[in-house]
């Protein structure tokens, strides 16, 4: 009943079932032309619109190769740094059972035999296979370090070379690392990456070829309807009224995406898809935002450092078997902060926070967990880099020592954990506790490595 009402407010009175009889009794023949065409030109409108929705999909289908060789990538350098089973298992469940890569270069075959994105796609997924040949042989390493006689069927045949099999567990482990992370692992990828392009941009050629010549019969239906439209031109009351109900039809439906919380489709009329680009516009910003407030829950609001959420979070995926713990205490920060006030404290804060993360690398975590109290945790590292952090700290604390930003002197007194497979992060924060202790007994703006 609400629909009706709001329909019948847009037609002056009129129903649409008497503007129906008013345009039959008007001119049937030229009505009868006119449905013919628009009968034509719809069936052009959803051949374009089919053939669009294709060439999308067979991106997709492209996309899937990648995604699957990205997918194998990720679980055999997992499976290579946390030597846990699961990773060995999810790359296998999906080379041999999921078979993703395999079902794309068969949907490509369906779609376009004998074309060169399908030949593209194929030469992509022959480096792809030759590519897990070094996946397998890093795996293998793996499994013989932690004598693992369960081996996948599709490994059984490789063998180690006899000077690999004689490195130290240690070595080997570092070899099946560097085999899954060198230069010449990444070249490879890249030229899988670069045959997918070619791929894509095959797709886009035909596609776009494809599209010119519909929208050319899309473009004779237009003007023949608009000759017919001119005839017409004594029931325009009628059409107008029709065609104004077409227009709110979409906006009625409109309620429900919004009801739902969804992104509007942009069809209808032109000023339909304007208010539905301007809708989705501030769908997508309210999706940002809350984007945004998760990013607020685990970073420091001063700093932008990782906070103390964010340190719970991140340590649960961490392994501290390759994790260096520093732990690190701003120097006489109550005297700052009581000298010079709370916003120049905060300067401070924010200077020491930018230094940190300036001086050490993307792969190592950085996070404010109190006052003046900052945590770094570098990744990748082993027990031989005592000098590297050093040098770091010596080196961040002559960067604070500059004034020329208007701030007092700064100095950082850090304890240092090194990385101990047979213990936690809440027992390295416990030796880097005790390795601080010793620097600040000695008078502070040092650095102490936790011996025992």
């Amino acid at each position: 009943m609400k629909k009706e009402g709001k329909q019948g407010s847009t037609g002056k009175g009129l129903s649409l079932r008497v503007i129906n009889y008013i345009v039959f009794a008007g001119s049937v023949i030229v009505a009868v032309i006119l449905l013919i065409s628009a009968i034509f030109t719809f069936r052009a409108f959803y051949s374009y619109a089919r053939a669009t929705d294709s060439f999308m999909s067979l991106q997709e289908t492209a996309d899937r190769l990648m995604d699957a060789s990205d997918y194998l990538t990720t679980e055999a350098r997992l499976y290579t740094v946390t030597e846990k089973r699961i990773h060995l298992e999810n790359y296998f469940f999906e080379a041999e059972t999921e078979r993703n890569r395999e079902n794309a270069i068969e949907t490509m075959k369906e779609a376009l035999p004998g074309s060169n994105a399908l030949r593209q796609l194929e030469q992509a997924m022959e480096k792809s296979v030759d590519l897990m040949n070094r996946e397998y042989y890093a795996m293998r390493i793996i499994l013989e370090v932690k004598e693992d006689g369960n081996i996948p069927e599709a490994m059984k045949n490789v063998k180690l070379s006899e000077h690999d099999l004689e490195l130290p567990n240690d070595e080997k482990r570092k070899l099946a690392r560097r085999m899954m992370h060198d230069e010449e692992y990444e070249a490879r990828k890249e030229r899988i990456r670069d045959d997918m392009g070619r791929c894509v941009e095959s797709l886009k050629r035909e596609s776009a070829s494809v599209k010119k010549e519909m929208e050319k019969d899309l473009h004779r239906s237009l003007i023949l309807m608009c000759i017919l439209i001119v005839l017409q031109i004594t029931d325009m009351v009628a059409i107008y009224a029709l065609t104004s109900r077409l227009g709110i039809m979409p906006l009625i439906k409109a309620v429900d995406y919004i009801d739902n919380e969804e992104r509007l489709p942009e069809n209808g009329s032109r000023e339909f898809r304007y208010l539905a680009r301007a809708y989705n516009k501030m769908y997508s910003m309210h999706v940002r935002n809350m984007k945004r407030l998760s990013f607020k829950a685990y970073h420091d609001e001063l700093t932008g450092l990782y906070n103390r959420a964010g340190y719970d979070l991140i340590i649960q995926n961490l392994d501290t078997d390759d994790t260096a713990f520093l732990l690190i205490d701003t120097d006489r920060f109550k005297e700052i902060n009581d000298t010079n006030g709370h916003e120049v404290g905060d300067r401070v804060l924010r200077k020491v926070a930018e230094t940190l993360k300036s001086s050490f690398r993307p792969a190592d975590y950085v996070f404010r967990i109190g006052g003046d109290e900052f945590v770094v945790l570098m990744t990748g590292v082993d027990e031989n880099i005592g000098r590297l952090v050093g040098e770091k700290v010596d080196m961040i604390n002559n960067l604070l020592q500059d004034g020329n930003d208007g701030l007092p002197p700064i100095s950082l007194s850090v304890g240092v954990a090194m990385c101990d497979s047979e213990l936690d992060f809440s027992d390295q924060y416990k030796q880097a506790d005790e390795a601080l202790y010793k620097v600040k007994e000695n008078g502070r703006k040092g650095y102490s490595i936790y011996s025992g």
